[in-house]
């Protein structure tokens, strides 16, 4: 993980230009489903874990369809309503980023150096990161919702527009199995043409979580950076 990708995720938690709607708007109907799938399967939960992949892509690649990777890395995802978040990064080296919803660290061992921010500039990001883990709680509000069309029948694609324009990300686009209402896949568009793909397998519903699963504590021989 580097500096940008983290910028990146809370400006969520991410990334084609700004083309015309890609697809239609869903009914009432077959969004209600949707959303009340989700909700079903994620919004009363305790917390939840998942193993991640992440790859960056850029706008060319993105173009292209290229199949090759850039920036891979490869974890596990913790998170517990509302702003609860644990990223642990084991692919390509060792991080660690989480949030109690009110402060942010990034902590890198081999480095021996840690980040700390305050969750208060990324308050929009966070609650848009805790709308999509609680089923897209209170999303509709906020956000266009619209059908990727497609030849795929066993997943929803969906398509998130900011109703209000965002600085940093043009859309985001969710891939949820329709069997289970799983979510597969979270795109994230920026709005200079590439994007932050995370693809997550394994979701697990957790009860609830150690006292200090989501605080941290750096070693006294690491150099802590506030920004």
């Amino acid at each position: 993980m580097n500096s940008k990708f983290y910028r990146t995720i809370f400006i969520f938690l991410f990334f084609l230009f700004g083309f015309p709607p890609l697809g239609r708007t869903l009914p009432d109907d077959q969004l209600s489903k949707v959303i009340s799938g989700l909700s079903n399967r994620y919004g009363s939960a305790q917390g939840w874990k998942a193993e991640y992949s992440r790859e960056a892509i850029s706008k060319t690649m993105a173009m292209l369809e290229t199949a090759e990777k850039h920036d891979l890395a490869k974890g596990s995802l913790y998170f517990k309503p509302k702003n609860f978040l644990r990223l642990e990064q084991a692919f390509p080296k060792e991080e660690l980023l989480l949030t109690n919803g009110k402060t942010i660290w990034w902590y890198i061992p081999l480095k021996r150096q840690a980040y700390k921010y305050s969750a208060e500039k990324f308050g929009k990001e966070l609650a848009l990161l805790s709308d999509i883990f609680q089923g897209l709680k209170d999303i509709k509000k906020d956000f266009q919702i619209t059908l990727k069309t497609g030849s795929e029948t066993t997943t929803y694609h969906l398509v998130l527009r900011p109703e209000v324009p965002w600085q940093e990300i043009d859309h985001l686009e969710l891939i949820i199995l329709d069997r289970n209402f799983s979510i597969k896949q979270i795109d994230i568009y920026n709005t200079i043409g590439g994007l932050t793909r995370f693809i997550f397998n394994r979701w697990e519903e957790k009860e609830p979580f150690k006292k200090g699963f989501f605080s941290f504590s750096p070693p006294s021989d690491v150099k802590v950076f506030e920004k």
